[in-house]
């Protein structure tokens, strides 16, 4: 009965509260209610990025244990949700930057490099590509780029909200946008010729 009205009781505390009482008490039961909250999230977000089951939990298990070593960290300027998020992002964008660094060769890097330019899509030249075409160009790309398109088609997010997570200002967020854009199109487009 004393664990339900415990957990009753955590239930109605905030994330931002839940931190506070980890940081003061170093108690592990708080911690919990942040993991149960968040963890399907982060798994989400995670399977994004890899498109492997075992790695995203992998990857998912990694950034709680992140999180929970850096909560001394967090300064409760912006949401916590938002923080999470962040983390997730910049830790699956560091996995993947390694996994990238392994399999391109340096000619894949100078193509790319070469011919991120060359077009200026809007939204609806991005429409045209299938879902499947999509999935494998975001692969082309980097995992920065991927990311940010990921958190501004997939999720929704605005770009004053990228930018918090990213830790960029509007102009840079929209100008990181158009070029992940055009980078896509014009990978696409060397495709079909």
């Amino acid at each position: 009965m004393k664990l339900r009205l415990l957990k009753r009781k955590k239930d109605k505390l905030s994330d931002e509260e839940l931190v506070k009482k980890i940081v003061i008490s170093d108690d592990l039961s708080y911690f919990v209610e942040i993991y149960d909250r968040h963890i399907k999230m982060v798994y989400q977000k995670c399977l994004g990025f890899t498109k492997d089951q075992a790695e995203a939990k992998d990857l998912a298990h990694d950034v709680m244990v992140k999180i929970y070593l850096s909560l001394k960290k967090f300064n409760h300027k912006a949401k916590f949700s938002t923080w999470i998020y962040r983390i997730t992002y910049n830790h699956c964008i560091d996995h993947e930057n390694k996994k990238r660094k392994r399999n391109l060769s340096e000619e894949d890097i100078e193509w790319i490099n070469e011919n991120s330019g060359i077009l200026e899509p809007d939204d609806s030249e991005l429409t045209k590509i299938s879902v499947d075409q999509l999935n494998d160009l975001l692969n082309e790309i980097s995992p920065s780029e991927k990311s940010i398109l990921l958190m501004k088609y997939q999720d929704g997010l605005s770009i004053k909200e990228i930018g918090k997570i990213v830790e960029k200002n509007e102009s840079a967020v929209k100008m990181k946008l158009k070029r992940s854009k055009e980078k896509i199109i014009a990978i696409y487009e060397s495709r079909k010729q």
